[in-house]
Parts: C-alpha cells; structure tokens; sequence
C-alpha cells in the first residue's frame, strides 16, 4: 500500500462521522448532513440514512458527493473526498456493510437498521485530499481514483 493511500486509511478509520454535501433536485442548492461512515480498505465509504431524508431525494437525483472528515482543531487534520454513491440493494453487500458498522463501534447502532426506512449507500471515491498540519512540516497529498 502506498504512503498516499495509507495515511487516507488511516484517517477514514480514526474517525467516526463526517460531513456530506448533496444537490438538491429543484434548484441544484447544496445541502450539507452530518453522517456515521465506516469504510472499506478500497476506500469507499458507506452510510446509512432514512429513505426520506434529504439527503436521500437529492442523491436519486444526482449521486454525486463531496464530504469532510476530520473537523477537530486539536488534529489540525482534514480530509475532502469526492465520490459517486449508490444505494446497496444485494442482500451480501448490506450484510458486510452493517458488520463494518457494528466492527467500527458506530454512532450507527444496530437499533438504526431496524428502521423500515432504512437505506445503506457505498460511495466509490473519485478524488480524495488529505491535508495534516499536526507535525513540523504539513503533509498534503491528493488521490485520483482510476
């Protein structure tokens, strides 16, 4: 694995939440949520939410993404990632997504996946930049996926 794709990792599995932008249908206007996320060693991320939600309506939409991950000052840490979403419909793929939740120790319990509403997205990543402040020197690097 390379140092670029190893320091990505390893922030995406420090942290538990982030902030994910969507366009809005009607007036192409960016709505922002907080969201629980686990992640795979591909990169993707995933994440639930209600089949009502905002969020939801916009990516049937347009499933394109941006979020935040990493808001604590004290990290002097961030990471912007660009990505495509999609809703899980197999049954395998909510399954190993729901046990990556569970093995995370999530904000998302599995109370959340007793909803009749509930919905899983994968987001494949398109672009990812990763900054840290938190040494002498910053490191930046960015991801391109192929």
């Amino acid at each position: 694995m390379d140092q670029r794709v190893g320091k990505i990792l390893a922030v995406l599995q420090e942290n538990q939440l982030a902030v994910i932008a969507t366009v809005d249908r009607g007036c192409s206007t960016p709505e922002s949520a907080l969201i629980a996320y686990v992640q795979d060693d591909a990169l993707n991320l995933y994440f639930q939410t209600g089949l009502r939600t905002r969020k939801a309506a916009n990516l049937r939409h347009n499933p394109h993404v941006s979020l935040v991950v990493g808001l604590d000052l004290q990290e002097r840490l961030t990471l912007q990632y660009q990505g495509v979403a999609r809703q899980l419909a197999d049954e395998q793929e909510i399954a190993e997504c729901k046990q990556r939740f569970l093995d995370k120790n999530s904000p998302t319990t599995p109370g959340y996946f007793d909803y009749s509403d509930t919905i899983l997205f994968k987001v494949t990543p398109t672009w990812i930049g990763c900054s840290d402040y938190s040494g002498e020197r910053p490191f930046v690097v960015e991801y391109f996926a192929e």
